[in-house]
């Protein structure tokens, strides 16, 4: 008798079967505005080249089609971008922390060339992430003009009612989103893949369209529409940028499997069956993607197209929450609240402020615009912006952190600026029909965000200037304190240097009686840090503790860890007759520094709706101080 092992489930079991509910909830929040693309894309293109549907031109602008998923999508960005994560966090602005290992963990970002570019992409994709939600939803809708014309009446209001709805579920968490949108992506992909393979049986000629030679033909061959096709073809991949951004909802290996399974594939499919179909009969150019589901299959169509493309704007809303997430860590944006959504993946989150003004900018363009025709020249140019400014981010993560040789990384990055570079351009005649929109949002932003950069500096400068040494702080302090006695908790941004000192006596005064904690929050320039090099506690003197804690840039500081830390040393934070001390900047006018009225009136304003660092930390109302600490800007 045979005495071998009947098969059992393996370990790998467990982490395959979640990497396949991953990639099934990637399906909806990832790819959902790319996977939509083919409803409008050919047609766009043949608007921006001017030419008429030949074969030949069908051929031609199918295989641009083609190769722009091949060389962006699958070269790019899955075959190089996504691998420079920062430990398993995406988005460009997890690249700049990355950058510039020079300045150290601990060092702020600086506010250099690499910075600013930085910025300016994450705002051009915060700015394309308002117009997504709203001509994805006002389309959808719309397509229900293709069943009775008397929808017309009805397109905006109800276009308001889905804006509002859908962002009313982002309070629910990215993954629970995903599983209710992935089924529905799933069924998508499979019917466009089905129905585009139909037309390609109809008219296999179109297989042609996967040699490169039909679309560096079309480029060269019809003047300037040649190159403004560009300006269409982009469309095809708008939401490329959110696939690097939510590298951290799902990571890497569900986002690729789910990529090269399901979503290249019927993409590809549904192109070239919509190129048959108009090469078969080019009056159904207008509405080439219906044209390929006939009779009784249009209405299933028309209904899995709208939850489509409602879904599509979900990409851009969960990148949206990571990159201001990573924007507040690095010091680029006041704070605010921040949820995290899942136990499992550390970079789920929800931002309800942001979640608010997405809704609000989203229902004021449907009101505003009144139809996606009217929306459609403002999109995708910002996000071809940040297509940009990543790849020079990534120059810099290739040179500066993998040690790159220049013969190497100067090329393929070369090529990443020439493709991206031909976008723009080629979409510069959008920004006078609307594309000036997501360029304003992202101007403000951009101004914003190096406004509150460059102020925070002059708070910390000014905040040195109360500063005393250690050395010389231990005088005022009483070297003859019990463990019984109150302790007083300065929050100071520097470990060697007591806060306060200098220039309150009150504060002087009490340090007589009571015990001291200096605690310094480190911003550490990595995603996460491992509890065990959380807090460092040095104890200098009877009086006087120094605590140094450490928060990666997708973390939320919190005085639970810090507040075990120190009970293991014998010190009890959690008392009530413990007060926490921290600064509040008064903003003044300076004779040197050089900022205008109206940016130092911007800093003003953000420090209002700025978050205190003690809401964050969870510290209770009757145990803070506030003290008033003058900035000159």
């Amino acid at each position: 008798m045979s005495t071998s092992p009947q098969p059992t489930e393996t370990t790998e079991t467990g982490p395959q079967r979640r990497t396949a509910t991953l990639a099934l909830a990637a399906l909806g929040i990832v790819f959902g505005d790319i996977g939509t693309s083919p409803l409008y894309t050919l047609s766009t293109c043949f608007q921006f080249s001017g030419v008429g549907p030949s074969p030949a031109n069908l051929l031609g602008i199918c295989s641009l089609l083609a190769w722009v998923l091949i060389i962006v999508v699958c070269f790019k960005y899955v075959g190089f971008i996504l691998f420079a994560d920062h430990d398993g966090e995406g988005g460009i602005l997890a690249l700049l922390a990355l950058a510039d290992p020079k300045r150290g963990r601990y060092a702020p970002i600086g506010a250099g060339l690499l910075a600013t570019v930085v910025i300016i992409g994450a705002a051009m994709l915060l700015g394309d992430g308002m117009i997504t939600p709203a001509i994805s939803v006002i389309s959808a809708v719309e397509g229900l003009n293709v069943v009775t014309p008397a929808a017309q009446a009805y397109v905006v209001p109800l276009s308001v009612v889905i804006l509002v709805g859908l962002f009313a579920l982002q309070s629910k968490g990215t993954e629970t989103v995903g599983r209710l949108f992935g089924p529905v992506m799933l069924l998508w992909f499979g019917a466009i893949a089905v129905a585009g393979a139909l037309g390609i049986a109809a008219r296999p000629a179109i297989l042609w369209a996967i040699d490169p030679r039909h679309a560096l033909g079309f480029l060269s061959g019809h003047g300037s529409g040649g190159f403004l096709v560009l300006g269409g073809v982009v469309l095809a991949i708008t939401g490329v940028e959110a696939l690097y951004a939510d590298l951290s909802h799902f990571g890497r290996q569900p986002i690729t499997r789910a990529w090269y399974a399901v979503v290249f594939p019927a993409l590809i499919l549904c192109y070239l069956g919509q190129g048959a179909r108009v090469m078969a009969d080019p009056k159904t150019l207008d509405q080439s993607f219906f044209a390929l589901s006939p009779g009784w299959t249009l209405v299933p169509m028309i209904v899995i197209a709208t939850a489509a493309t409602i879904i599509a704007s979900q990409a851009l809303i969960s990148g949206a929450f990571t990159l201001v997430e990573q924007a507040i860590a690095l010091g680029l944006w006041p704070r605010t609240l921040i949820l995290h959504t899942s136990s499992v993946l550390r970079g789920q989150v929800y931002v309800p402020a942001v979640n608010r003004t997405l809704a609000i900018g989203c229902v004021a363009l449907v009101i505003g615009f009144g139809s996606s025709a009217r929306l459609a020249a403002a999109f995708g140019l910002a996000v071809s912006c940040t297509m940009l400014a990543t790849s020079f981010a990534y120059y810099a993560v290739i040179r500066r952190v993998w040690h790159w040789p220049l013969g190497r990384a100067l090329p393929l990055v070369g090529v990443f600026v020439i493709i991206d570079g031909s976008f723009i351009a080629a979409g510069v005649g959008k920004f006078a029909n609307g594309g000036w929109f997501p360029f304003l949002i992202a101007g403000l932003l951009t101004v914003a965000a190096t406004t509150w950069l460059e102020g925070r500096r002059c708070v910390a400068r000014a905040l040195t200037g109360q500063e005393t040494p250690i050395e010389e702080s231990l005088q005022y302090m009483s070297r003859h304190l019990t463990t019984d006695a109150p302790i007083m908790v300065l929050l100071s941004g520097h470990p060697e240097q007591v806060p306060f000192f200098a220039r309150h006596q009150w504060v002087r005064d009490r340090a007589c009686e009571e015990r001291v904690v200096l605690l310094t929050l480190l911003p550490v320039r990595v995603p996460y840090v491992a509890e065990t090099d959380r807090t460092t506690i040095e104890v200098i003197g009877a009086a006087l503790t120094r605590v140094i804690a450490r928060f990666g840039y997708m973390e939320l500081p919190d005085i639970a860890p810090i507040v075990r830390a120190c009970r293991v040393q014998g010190i009890e934070l959690d008392r009530s007759d413990t007060s926490f001390f921290y600064a509040g900047p008064k903003i003044e006018r300076s004779s040197t520094h050089p900022f205008p009225a109206w940016r130092r009136e911007l800093f003003v304003s953000l420090c209002r709706i700025a978050r205190p660092l003690p809401d964050d930390l969870h510290i209770e109302a009757e145990r803070r101080i506030e003290l008033g600490v003058t900035v000159a800007v």
